[in-house]
């Protein structure tokens, strides 16, 4: 939908922001009441069921085609030929649970489309090693990238539900804050922690449960000016962060990020919480429909391990926050390397820490807010050979382990961390990108 000057909507067409307009996301906390929370739980389950109608109805047209691999080719029904199936699927629930399951069930296709379908079609890495030792006989959701069914353990408990007509705000009554979505016109408690912009209009709200508290991600309209890029820079305002496996990253500067690893800390704590949970799901019963029946020491255990999980995640997002925040006030230009983390990552010796670093996440985070603050945001072309290059000299090494953390130039004998080498081709290499630009002075 298009905007007008206000940033009010018009309804019907595309959406376009208004000059000196930027959107942007806030996320706060809320505390719903016992009341609130069922109706929650209820949106969360209605969301995942229709989602997993349609992944059901992709997987029999898979098989009726007869799919090998390539483009899927799939006309999506609407939410309301599945709502009419269940009588529990009513009016109950905001029109946007079914239509968000929609939405993301649509994201899935076109992600595997274009990530995967050009590829010939492989099978998951634990999967094929099943087929060779047991004889498994892999199925449509064990095809990589295929879109697969939401478990209700680990799968989404959030729905996201769009502005229309006022329908979403923020009321503040005697000192306390509520937030006023559709199905809850009553509003829910609200800890704004944080000014929303006055002038600001709100798109959309995602609603969702971590661990056990529940969170809200506003998608704010408002007028901002992003500041221009700077020019005349000198090399000093120019910084290269290269990835390191133990300290998340080392810097031109010879520094390095002193990363705490939170998952390392609780990982004792997360092997006896899932050695409980083994032993709890062993006692689960069955109704006369099949279904499994968890004990509520189970629920109650699922819960724990879900808070616990949740901590460390909102620890490692919050120290990525703090760490970019400082690279991007000190410096005016960023120089980052373009590695393939997806692969990097399915290295037995290198996955865990690479998981636990979250250095896709600080990329992502330590772009924006360049944009944000007008600062200049490099990352390396895929090939460039930052680690085996000599900073010094500009020879390059043919081999270089991985087992090799010492860089000896075999021309000039230079001897120097291979991290710290590595930073400083990377800051290099956006030197001679911003000369091209000319805004680096010499």
């Amino acid at each position: 939908m298009a905007a007008r000057e206000d940033g009010t909507h018009i309804k019907g067409t595309k959406k376009s922001l208004p000059d000196g307009w930027t959107t942007s996301g806030f996320r706060f906390a809320i505390v719903p009441t016992e009341e609130q929370a069922i109706r929650l739980e209820r949106a969360f389950g209605c969301e995942r069921k229709v989602y997993n109608v349609y992944i059901a109805g992709l997987y029999e047209h898979l098989e009726g085609i007869g799919f090998e691999g390539g483009f899927i080719r799939y006309q999506v029904p609407s939410y309301t030929t599945i709502t009419a199936q269940y009588d529990y699927l009513d009016k109950s629930n905001d029109s946007f649970v079914y239509n968000d399951a929609k939405m993301r069930f649509q994201a899935a296709i076109q992600k595997y489309n274009e990530e995967y379908a050009k590829k010939p079609m492989q099978y998951k890495k634990s999967v094929r090693k099943k087929m060779k030792t047991i004889g498994y006989i892999p199925t449509f959701r064990d095809i990589k990238g295929v879109p697969k069914f939401h478990s209700k353990k680990q799968g989404k408990l959030s729905y996201t539900t769009n502005q229309t007509n006022g329908n979403i705000k923020i009321r503040q009554e005697n000192g306390e804050c509520f937030l006023c979505i559709p199905k809850f016109k009553e509003g829910i408690s609200m800890i704004l922690h944080r000014d929303v912009p006055a002038d600001g209009v709100i798109k959309k709200a995602t609603v969702k449960r971590e661990g056990t508290r529940y969170m809200v991600s506003l998608s704010i309209d408002y007028p901002f000016k992003v500041p221009q890029l700077q020019e005349d820079l000198s090399p000093d305002d120019v910084i290269g962060l290269d990835y390191s496996q133990e300290q998340l990253y080392v810097d031109s500067n010879g520094h390095i990020a002193g990363y705490t690893r939170y998952h390392k800390i609780i990982e004792k704590r997360q092997r006896r919480m899932n050695k409980s949970l083994a032993r709890k799901k062993n006692n689960a019963k069955t109704d006369e429909n099949g279904n499994i029946l968890y004990s509520k020491n189970y629920q109650k255990q699922v819960r724990k391990y879900q808070k616990v999980m949740a901590k460390v995640k909102n620890k490692r997002r919050d120290t990525l926050h703090k760490m970019t925040n400082q690279i991007t006030n000190d410096y005016q230009a960023v120089v980052v390397e373009d590695i393939d983390l997806r692969n990097l990552a399915q290295c037995l010796r290198l996955g865990k820490k690479l998981h636990d670093n979250g250095f896709g996440l600080f990329r992502t985070i330590l772009k924006y807010k360049c944009e944000r603050k007008g600062k200049h945001y490099i990352v390396a072309d895929k090939y460039f050979a930052s680690s085996k290059i000599c900073n010094c000299c500009g020879h390059k090494k043919d081999q270089l382990s991985l087992s090799e953390r010492i860089y000896r130039c075999t021309e000039c004998g230079t001897k120097t961390d291979r991290d710290y080498n590595a930073a400083l081709n990377l800051k290099q290499y956006g030197t001679r990108v911003l000369k091209e630009m000319r805004v680096l002075s010499a």
